[in-house]
């Protein structure tokens, strides 16, 4: 038994211990610190939102991390562009958006690589 007769892993007057080895100790908080920032981006995904504009910030689009659409909104006044320009619109402004998503997905995922370990 580690410690001597009767003694209780890390109850030596020490800091505690939950294993009794320091070693696998600080891997297990190194992997519980990993699964806290895993779950913080996770959160970060599910409420990032790309967001793009066009005709002059007359159409504007909002989409969700994976790029489905979330917002549309067309000024009143592009409706006066007419249906092919308007659609043009619609499109390069989701195009933005999406393009816009993937950049802070990217971001939020990256940051998991930065630092794999924890520290």
């Amino acid at each position: 038994m580690r410690g001597g007769r009767g003694s209780v892993p890390g109850m030596s007057g020490g800091p505690y211990s939950p294993t009794g080895d320091p070693e696998t100790d600080r891997l297990l908080a190194v992997i519980e610190g990993q699964t806290t920032r895993m779950q913080e981006v996770g959160r970060s995904l599910a409420e990032a939102r790309g967001r793009g504009e066009a005709a002059g910030g007359q159409v504007s689009v909002e989409v969700l991390a994976g790029g489905a659409p979330a917002a549309l909104h067309i000024d009143p006044r592009a409706l006066r562009l007419g249906s092919e320009a308007l659609a043009e619109a619609i499109l390069a402004a989701s195009g933005e958006a999406v393009g816009d998503a993937t950049e802070q997905a990217g971001a939020l995922l990256n940051s998991l690589l930065e630092d794999p370990l924890g520290g």
